[in-house]
């Protein structure tokens, strides 16, 4: 690695290209995104192991409020509530977001999500990609996605070494790059 330069990140600067970076960058519109992954874009994530799938209340008779029951009980005491509360009434927006995206989501003969049953989990929530598929799957549909997008910069190799501040505030990172220089 070179010694560490500094990045202008334009508006703004996601450090990592795993699924929460990709879909962030994706969702920055009107804003230059700067990207920086110390792997080929979609290589070097756990995002792109994950099997099994996506847990969403879609079905009727299931509830966010239901999901984060079950989420809590699971979790046997170590679960924030505030979180399971607001992460199982986003999920179902985010998956439709994914499925916008281009993600094949497995469908059932009327075109709605085939939702599968597994875990601690009271109705049937899980949205698969081909079975077991879905991190793979989804991080190429991302990826796809963040390389049709204008706004969006990719610097791939770069690895954050260090943040800036500046008044108490992030203001960039300082950043190598295995081939040298930086773009």
């Amino acid at each position: 690695m070179s010694a560490p330069a500094t990045i202008d990140g334009g508006d703004l600067l996601i450090v990592g290209a795993g699924l929460a970076g990709l879909f962030t960058a994706l969702h920055a519109p009107g804003r230059r995104v700067t990207l920086i992954s110390p792997h080929t874009l979609g290589d070097g994530c756990a995002s792109a192991w994950a099997q099994g799938g996506i847990a969403a209340a879609f079905r009727p008779g299931d509830q966010p409020q239901s999901h984060a029951r079950d989420t809590m009980s699971a979790g046997a005491g170590i679960v924030d509530k505030a979180s399971a509360r607001l992460l199982s009434q986003s999920i179902p927006a985010a998956v439709e977001a994914l499925a916008a995206l281009g993600v094949p989501f497995d469908r059932a003969a009327d075109g709605g999500f085939c939702l599968g049953r597994e875990a601690a989990h009271s109705h049937s929530r899980i949205v698969r990609v081909g079975g077991d598929g879905a991190g793979r799957a989804i991080m190429a549909a991302l990826v796809a996605a963040v390389n049709r997008r204008e706004h969006i910069r990719v610097l791939e190799g770069v690895s954050a070494q260090d943040l800036l501040l500046a008044d108490g505030r992030v203001a960039g990172v300082a950043a190598a790059s295995a081939a040298g220089g930086l773009r």
